[in-house]
């Protein structure tokens, strides 16, 4: 007797275990709907460095003094840059008038004719006359520009900063 009650309890066992694992297969996730496409209103695009560097007039607030200090611009004195289209940069340099030619060459590379040294000599404010030539010469080592927040800024083929300009108010 003890053979059939081990086979009948084997058998219900397994009858048991079949019934179980005889579910119904789970349901496949549902494909997610795409999302909307929601369209942006078109705003006008915003300018280019090159664009905001010709449609605004410069005032330096410092600069290299091309031994390495960063110097402000001095008491009294105003150096500008306006930069024009035809690839030239007009402006005053603390002491006279300037013309020189630039050129913007692939984005942000820049290159500066040195502008040509006026006759004119400048007593005040102190140091004129060699913050204009630190400036002539900045402008000639300038290699890279940025425009940012705002200000116009000169960088020398180290990367190192060696103009920061303001926009004129």
């Amino acid at each position: 007797m003890k053979p059939c009650f081990f086979v009948c309890f084997g058998l219900l066992v397994l009858a048991v275990l079949i019934s179980g694992c005889t579910s119904e297969p789970a349901a496949a996730p549902a494909t997610p709907a795409p999302a909307p496409v929601i369209e942006q209103p078109s705003a006008t695009p915003a300018p280019t460095n090159a664009e905001t560097l010709l449609a605004t007039s410069w005032k330096l607030g410092w600069f290299d003094d091309t031994k390495g200090m960063w110097s402000k611009v001095a008491e009294g004195s105003t150096i500008t840059a306006d930069f024009s289209a035809d690839g030239k940069v007009r402006g005053f340099s603390g002491c006279s008038d300037y013309v020189t030619d630039y050129q913007l060459t692939e984005s942000p590379h820049v290159w500066f004719r040195r502008p040509g040294v006026s006759q004119k000599i400048c007593q005040t404010p102190t140091g004129v006359m060699s913050q204009e030539s630190a400036y002539f010469t900045d402008l000639e080592w300038s290699e890279t520009y940025a425009i940012t927040d705002g200000q116009l800024i000169f960088f020398d083929k180290s990367g190192k900063k060696i103009l920061q300009f303001d926009p004129v108010a």
